[in-house]
């Protein structure tokens, strides 16, 4: 039956919402033109903020649920970086610790740069400061939505149900969704919203019916799985790994030129020494109406692409030259997968855990820069994609 719980987690592909009344938290936020509207920082938001880290252009993705947990993305000085919570203020007031995947791993000891942001009603104004709190800068970003970019809500969902009713202190099960929503009633709009619902695995139904659907499946699987267990007198000895959990989660890397790209992280625990999760690149063209396939940004051929691809791979994970690649990962070789994405810099590759490498070394993410693919890149998208 644990295998029945993977297939509903990576097979119909989870969403985010919440089917528990007591947990409900539906709040959400549209901003419609190109700047927003002056507004108060709404419980659940996402946000596409234009502005400056100490004077230098980014482009920063901003994503809020259930009241404290902030996450986000955006480009700075080379490297890709992604932004949690650190420290709620108050409801206009935060503070995100950066993560540089990278640097992290070569120095386990290193302190993560914060940014403190306030809410200003339609931007926000803070500190970048490093971690050793040695430089400071100033923080200046407008939530805009320029031609070719979507303004989205956010949702969530959950539920649980206990293994054993009639007990106080029962193991459980819980599932929870985060999903994205275009509420536009434009072609665009509403080709965007259905892709977003394909993810889930949602066509035909409407986002809570299907959620409910994937809910009573898991929950029904979960009291089999219990109900064997107890049935081989296993039941004490395995009650401790009885907690299962199993999340999904939408978030936005990317949003302009008519590009949306989502990645669709689900994590799961069905007991065991540890969980497991998995990230899933979607790449939307929403002014052709497709999914990029990697031949719509790069015409290349895989022994290229694959040089191309091991040349990066060593500079960022600092593998010499004179070493084989086997030292870092399970092969002496890795080769491009059909789980890319891309940003205004350049495209990346992402492998889940057991893909190339151990659990322990996480998702390997490969970032190949465009100047270093530029004679390979496909016209119409180096065109739309205004790259030099």
């Amino acid at each position: 039956m644990k295998y029945s719980f993977l297939f509903l987690l990576f097979g119909l592909a989870i969403a985010s919402a919440c089917n528990n009344p007591k947990n409900a938290n539906n709040n959400s936020e549209t901003t419609d033109g190109k700047t927003a509207a002056k507004t108060a920082l709404t419980k659940s938001f996402y946000k596409r903020l234009e502005g400056t880290i100490a004077g230098k252009k980014v482009v920063m993705h901003l994503q809020k649920v259930d009241d404290d947990e902030v996450s986000g993305t955006y480009y700075y000085d080379g490297s890709w970086l992604n932004l949690s919570t650190d420290t709620v203020i108050g409801k206009d007031s935060i503070i995100l610790a950066e993560y540089n995947f990278y640097e992290s791993y070569f120095n386990q000891n290193s302190k993560s740069p914060l940014l403190t942001l306030k809410w200003n009603g339609n931007g926000f104004d803070g500190i970048w400061e490093s971690g050793d709190k040695t430089k400071k800068y100033p923080i200046a970003l407008t939530e805009k939505y320029p031609e070719g970019s979507y303004p989205l809500s956010i949702g969530t969902y959950r539920d649980s149900v206990s293994a054993f009713a009639d007990r106080a202190k029962s193991p459980t099960a819980e599932i929870g969704f985060q999903y994205l929503e275009n509420k536009s009633n434009d072609e665009d709009g509403k080709w965007l919203d259905s892709e977003l619902k394909k993810i889930f695995g949602l066509e035909k139904v409407d986002r809570l019916t299907g959620f409910k659907n994937i809910t009573a499946d898991y929950f029904s699987d979960y009291k089999t799985e219990v109900a064997e267990q107890q049935k081989d007198g296993r039941g004490s000895e395995f009650e401790a790994w009885m907690n299962y959990t199993n999340n999904s989660q939408q978030t936005v890397n990317y949003n302009d030129n008519g590009y949306v790209v989502v990645d669709f992280l689900t994590d799961a625990y069905t007991g065991g020494a540890h969980g497991n999760y998995n990230s899933s690149m979607f790449c939307l063209d929403v002014l052709n109406k497709k999914q990029l396939e990697l031949n719509d940004i790069v015409k290349i051929d895989s022994n290229t692409l694959a040089s191309i691809l091991e040349r990066n791979l060593r500079k960022e994970y600092n593998i010499k030259a004179k070493d084989a690649l086997n030292t870092f990962l399970f092969d002496d070789f890795i080769k491009p997968n059909n789980n890319f994405y891309f940003n205004a810099n350049g495209i990346a590759f992402m492998y889940n855990p057991y893909e190339v490498a151990s659990y322990a070394q996480g998702q390997i993410v490969v970032f190949i820069p465009y100047s270093d693919v530029k004679n390979y890149l496909v016209p119409a998208f180096k065109q739309r994609m205004k790259i030099k």
